[in-house]
């Protein structure tokens, strides 16, 4: 049997279109290639434009002479058997460039519908882009700071020139796909459709965050709550970290940290700790959801506070000042929260101007409010974090850096939320698998 025989119909296409098409254009492409070895770079950039030029045509000639059959469809409105009626061209953008391939149509007799079974798996969602084309520009416009900078980045490094604005459609139409499909797995969670997820993993710890960040949405600043979980091993090494920005109510945004945790293994870690600024929310959400978490009060929010009441009697620098915050700061890093009350209330009651008091007063009702949750030696002890830095480093990293740069204030609550759930995919090294479980399957 000759190597011919055995060859596909497919294949045999290809390689006659090859001989005819491609053949001469790497020739052409040797020929024009740069003799010395001092002009490497002027080869590599032939190269790849040339490379690049061929691949869009042999993937041309693929779409053309590529097996179409497929089972024959029912209309989805009749229900009936549909007519085949030829395979009309069209064209699709791909990492290569724009490409046409020919597909079957079918049309229902009684209704008239039309249905084109091959573009729903060859096209993103409703969009004329392929699959790949769409990861690489849900890619960009989650890691880059604009969708100007994205498509300007398309079309250097890919050759492929698309609209921001189309850049945008994309990468929103996965975001929000990806949401849509986690919101309604929540859904059914909460409703005790579905159970609790499960992990195999053990992690010898499991930190939760939650915050709060804003970004110009609707007209004006809106608040974007965003939470953190993180893993460490026993050693404190840092295992996985996960993050989500959403504008939710506290409940959803509760069963949204609830899950993700979950999803890192915190209900098999030997140790667990919420971290939080003071909110009574955040302390609401940690006693209804993480009631077995060690709840912790953010240091460095306590530390704010001090010396905001400070500054406000004392004057900002002054060595009185100083001298006053260094002393209520070495009580609580003590765990001496009494003391630490005592000495607020003290100094409240031999203030006299009205702003003083205040800032008095506002000092006490936090430390009245929080003094549950500043055991620092105990924390310290159990070798937990007294800091919520992981999730005030998210606001800024994965809201601020993308969402609020210069002339960002025509984010919807939508496409702000679907940019942020890539975003934060590619953060935490789960980009790939979003795509390939979660958008694949919707296709």
């Amino acid at each position: 049997m000759t190597t011919a025989q055995t060859l596909s119909v497919v294949k045999q296409a290809l390689l006659e279109k090859l001989h005819q098409e491609i053949v001469p254009q790497l020739e052409a492409l040797v020929q024009g290639l740069p003799e010395q070895l001092l002009d490497f770079s002027q080869a590599e950039v032939q190269l790849r434009e040339g490379l690049l030029k061929v691949a869009r045509q042999l993937l041309d000639i693929w779409g053309h002479v590529a097996d179409r059959r497929v089972t024959r469809p029912a209309c989805p409105q009749c229900g009936v058997p549909m007519r085949h009626l030829g395979v009309p061209q069209t064209g699709v953008v791909t990492t290569l460039g724009e490409v046409s391939y020919r597909r079957p149509r079918w049309r229902c007799r009684p209704c008239g519908a039309e249905c084109y079974p091959h573009d729903a798996v060859l096209r993103f969602l409703s969009h004329h882009v392929s699959w790949p084309l769409a990861k690489v520009c849900s890619r960009l416009a989650a890691q880059i700071a604009s969708f100007d900078e994205a498509s300007d980045t398309l079309a250097e490094d890919y050759r492929v020139h698309l609209a921001k604005e189309t850049v945008r459609e994309i990468a929103e139409a996965a975001g929000t796909t990806v949401l849509a499909q986690e919101d309604a797995q929540r859904q059914r969670i909460r409703e005790r459709q579905a159970p609790l997820p499960e992990s195999a993993q053990q992690p010898a710890k499991a930190y939760v965050f939650a915050d709060g960040t804003t970004v110009h949405s609707a007209g004006d600043w809106h608040e974007i709550r965003v939470t953190t979980v993180a893993t460490e091993d026993a050693a404190g090494k840092p295992l996985q970290r996960r993050s989500r920005a959403r504008f939710l109510g506290v409940e959803d945004v509760a069963w949204t940290l609830l899950l993700l945790a979950r999803e890192v293994g915190y209900q098999n870690a030997q140790q667990r700790a919420f971290l939080a600024d003071g909110a009574a929310w955040l302390w609401k959400l940690q006693e209804t959801y993480f009631a077995r978490a060690t709840a912790i009060l953010d240091w460095y929010h306590l530390a704010e506070h001090v010396h905001k009441a400070a500054n406000a009697v004392y004057g900002q620098g002054s060595a009185l000042c100083q001298v006053w915050t260094q002393r209520l700061k070495d009580e609580l890093w003590a765990g001496r929260v009494g003391t630490a009350i005592v000495l607020v209330r003290d100094e409240l009651a031999k203030a006299r101007a009205p702003t003083k008091r205040e800032a008095w007063q506002e000092l006490l009702t936090y430390l009245e409010n929080n003094q549950h949750h500043m055991d620092y030696p105990r924390y310290r002890q159990l070798g937990l974090p007294v800091g919520s830095g992981q999730v005030e480093a998210q606001c800024k990293t994965l809201v601020g850096a993308r969402c609020k740069q210069a002339g960002m204030r025509n984010w919807t609550y939508q496409g702000a939320e679907a940019v942020l759930r890539l975003r934060a995919a590619k953060q935490d090294g789960s980009f790939d698998a979003l795509w390939n479980q979660k958008l694949r399957l919707a296709a």
